[in-house]
């Protein structure tokens, strides 16, 4: 890439939202780099697609690759930089007592550590540009509800909530601050909700409340939220804020799930 003015990378960008993200940031006239471990049959071969193959679970080589990447992409002096934190794991599906340690930290490497680490290079790289800097990470609605044999899940999407704030805390008073957001793309008809709704309810309790809302149609696809993500993006918002896609009435089994808010949150239809 040469001469860039606006750029986009995107982890996860092989399929579903984090593939839709970056399609719809391309169409908006972003140059976009796709980290995933495969490639997107959408995106290949896009004039301003650059695919890089990398494994985020690769807890030893994660922040030498961001740090190379954020450098290259600095010194392209773009006059916007956008990071969208996506990629994330849905295993283990079990109860706590059945998980072991290699399990959690598979997990939280890919899902909370490479997030992390992403940022962090994020920040190093781009803080003294005097340009539009945004962080998005890709959050989920069991940040802030609890869900049984999603332990794991619920707690680095929630950790991941809480990273956005202290990266927005620690840009105040800075020059040229970097913006974060949590994006909340409410449920999306992708692999991994399909993972969940064929799975038998003896080994997930919560299996019936997605395939209901798979059957009644209360998924939607990944285009139209990365569309409306998007448009999201378009307003000015709290730093630290969550922004919330769509959020269906009844988008948590009571018998399971619990709420708790906190922070600044944003529902599709913008700011109020």
């Amino acid at each position: 890439m040469a001469n860039e003015t606006k750029v986009a990378i995107v982890t996860g960008a092989s399929r579903g939202i984090g593939e839709a993200l970056a399609a719809t940031l391309h169409e908006k006239g972003y140059s976009v780099i796709g980290i995933a471990r495969s490639t997107s049959g959408i995106l290949s071969g896009l004039e301003r697609f650059t695919p890089v193959s990398f494994d985020l679970s690769d807890a030893g080589k994660v922040e030498a690759m961001a740090d190379r990447l954020f450098a290259e992409v600095a010194a392209l002096a773009p006059e916007e930089l956008l990071l969208v934190n996506n990629a994330a794991m849905l295993e283990p599906i079990r109860p706590i007592e059945a998980i072991r340690v290699p399990e959690m930290t598979a997990h939280i490497q890919t899902s909370l550590i490479a997030p992390m680490a992403l940022c962090g290079a994020f920040v190093r790289h781009a803080q003294p540009l005097p340009i539009v800097k945004r962080i998005v990470n890709v959050t989920s609605g069991l940040a802030v509800h609890s869900a049984p044999w999603m332990s794991l899940y619920c707690s680095a999407k929630a950790a991941l909530n809480m990273l956005t704030r202290c990266i927005a805390d620690e840009q105040a008073g800075r020059p040229h601050p970097i913006l974060a957001y949590a994006l909340d793309p409410g449920m999306t008809d992708t692999r991994m909700q399909a993972d969940a709704r064929e799975r038998s309810e003896a080994d997930f309790p919560l299996q019936p409340f997605f395939r209901e809302r798979f059957e009644q149609g209360g998924l939607w696809p990944p285009a139209r939220v990365a569309a409306e993500a998007i448009r999201l993006l378009g307003y000015n918002h709290p730093n630290g804020s969550l922004l919330r896609v769509h959020e269906p009435a009844q988008s948590a089994p009571p018998a399971f799930i619990f709420r708790s808010r906190t922070g600044p949150i944003v529902n599709r239809q913008g700011p109020t």
